[in-house]
């Protein structure tokens, strides 16, 4: 595999060596503590014919910050993939996030993640995004015509069902729900409406006509409304695959659909009107919204949120709770490939 090559930019000592030391086995690792130093190398490396891949910066540095280092950075190495990391909360920058296009967030509250770290820049760098075994190395994964061992998934399994009306959709909610409740003792109403948000994303939201008309809803464009068909009956092309298990004090849950018409734009814009308060009213600007609030509501109950999204050709969308351990601020992982790309 070829080495990529990284900047890691970060002015915590220990951080810095633990993310160098963590990466080297992968990447050609380069170091800053300063946006100075920063654009000192990636200027040298230039000039050397090194091309960096990948920066990763802490957003508070002690001369500049990192969406400005990003920022210039980009305007030398418009190729350049980008990510930051932060101590605070990551919904503070959403408007930033948005304005300079970042491709990743990382959280580094309480402990930073050395693996997400590792997971991103693969991914970011690679374009091979999708698979909840990369977040699970060991666990066994059965699609949909493989034979399960039994009814229900064991540790370190997940199982994957074809999707093929709304019908399909309310059984396997049910089952699902009953099942984590059950083996992992968690709260009905968290399961129930993240499977709720995931599958009618699945179901009625991602299938469209190639003229970006919905197949199996309705768009009121003067409200911005979307009204489902009541029973929802799947053509084949737009069957979607639903999984869950667990791993340890882990519970996964994801859905599969062969459309990719999610996009990161999308998803941060819907992000951002439930996180910004309009000082008017005193709520959200997207209080009043009809769609989009489930995608803020994943992020705030979920541990980990994870979209791959393949344009035109597919989308994943990975939902990670940890049973035993709050994670107050969470990652922006958003991972999308265009089009062009040939996969």
């Amino acid at each position: 595999m070829k080495r990529y090559k990284i900047l890691i930019v970060e002015d915590a000592e220990s951080i810095l060596l633990a993310i160098q030391d963590y990466l080297r086995s992968w990447f050609d690792v380069y170091t800053a503590v300063s946006y100075a130093r920063a654009m000192e190398i990636i200027t040298t490396k230039r000039k050397e014919g090194i091309i960096l891949d990948l920066i990763i910066s802490d957003i508070n540095l002690p001369d500049k910050n990192g969406f400005e280092l990003i920022k210039k950075a980009k305007s030398l190495l418009p190729e350049i993939k980008t990510a930051l990391i932060t101590s605070y909360d990551i919904n503070e920058y959403m408007e930033y996030i948005q304005k300079e296009e970042i491709d990743q967030v990382i959280s580094k509250h309480s402990q930073l993640n050395l693996l997400d770290i590792k997971i991103m820049a693969l991914k970011l760098l690679t374009n091979d995004i999708f698979g909840i075994q990369k977040y699970f190395e060991s666990i066994k994964v059965y699609y949909p015509t493989e034979t399960k061992p039994q009814e229900n998934p064991g540790d370190g399994e997940v199982f994957s069902i074809t999707i093929k009306s709304g019908a399909d959709r309310v059984f396997w909610m049910d089952h699902i729900t009953d099942f984590m409740i059950r083996q992992k003792h968690v709260s009905e109403a968290m399961i129930r409406l993240v499977l709720d948000e995931v599958t009618s994303n699945a179901l009625v939201r991602s299938a469209k006509y190639p003229d970006g008309t919905y197949k199996y809803q309705v768009r009121v464009e003067e409200k911005d409304m979307l009204i489902p068909d009541e029973e929802v009956i799947l053509k084949e092309e737009d069957y979607f695959i639903l999984q869950y298990g667990f791993s340890g004090d882990w519970i996964i849950i994801a859905t599969i659909d062969p459309q990719g018409t999610l996009r990161k734009k999308e998803i941060l814009y819907r992000l951002k009107r439930h996180i910004e308060i309009n000082n008017h009213t005193g709520v959200p600007f997207g209080f009043t919204d009809t769609h989009g609030r489930g995608i803020f509501l994943l992020r705030e109950h979920l541990s980990s949120l994870v979209f791959n999204i393949f344009t035109n050709h597919k989308t994943e969308v990975l939902c990670m709770y940890h049973t035993r351990k709050e994670i107050p601020y969470k990652n922006i992982s958003i991972f999308e490939i265009d089009d062009e790309y040939d996969y």
